[in-house]
Parts: structure tokens; C-alpha cells; sequence
């Protein structure tokens, strides 16, 4: 059986190797929408993202997609399947009360990559 190991909303995610991934995060042009997506890497090619959907086509919400991932991850035959709320942390509420708005309280919001080259959370701080 797939064990379900839930993530906290800041802890990494695996990045290579078979693995799959569900996680809810607020979309990156409305941050006032979120979206579940899995994330799925066989460990050989690039990772395929997918919207899983009822079968009227609507967007499932986390827990279904848990569920739903979970058959899927079994099916593969995979160990674990990561889950991870990324609107769930205490600062994405925080800004999502705000509309959006990262600049709540005169603070950025930290979320560099400095090892990949993205020194900040906005766009226009990035080098490529």
C-alpha cells in the first residue's frame, strides 16, 4: 500500500526519481484562486503536471485528489505520495486576506532560490 506522507506547507518536494506529487497552491496570475495539481516524474523524463477532474470535468478539490492520486500511485506501484497544501501556511493566508498583496506589514515575502539563481519572489527579480 502507498503511504500518504503530507507535507508541510514550505517543506521541499522531491525534484528527481519516480515519485508523484499532489499540491494545492494559489494560481500564479490570481491569488485569490487556487489550484490542485499532480505532479508526476517516472525518473527519466520531464515531470508531467496534470488538473485532476470529476467526471463532468470539474476540478477536483485536495482531498479528492488525494484519493484519486493515491489509486494512481498504487497502481504505479510507488511507496509514497507527497501531499502538500502550499496555501496553508500561516504568511500565504496572511497575504491572500490582503488580496494578493505581498507587501503586507512593509514586509517581501522571502522565497529565494539563490542556488538556482532567483534571488527574490517577484519576476522581476530574476536573472533569466
Amino acid at each position: 500500500m502507498t503511504e500518504l506522507r503530507v507535507l508541510a506547507p514550505h517543506d521541499p518536494v522531491p525534484e528527481s526519481g519516480h515519485y508523484m506529487i499532489v499540491m494545492r497552491r494559489f494560481a500564479e496570475d490570481a491569488p485569490r484562486a487556487v489550484i490542485t495539481e499532480v505532479i508526476t516524474s517516472d525518473g527519466r523524463s520531464a515531470p508531467v503536471l496534470t488538473v485532476p477532474t470529476d467526471a463532468d470535468g470539474a476540478p477536483l478539490d485536495f482531498a479528492a485528489a488525494v484519493r484519486v492520486a493515491r489509486r494512481e500511485a498504487e497502481r504505479q506501484g510507488l511507496a509514497v505520495l507527497y501531499a502538500v497544501d502550499r496555501t496553508a501556511g500561516s504568511r500565504e493566508r496572511e497575504v491572500l486576506e490582503h488580496g494578493g498583496d505581498h507587501a503586507v506589514h512593509s514586509e517581501r515575502l522571502a522565497d529565494s532560490d539563490l542556488e538556482e539563481g532567483e534571488p527574490g519572489p517577484d519576476m522581476r527579480d530574476r536573472t533569466r
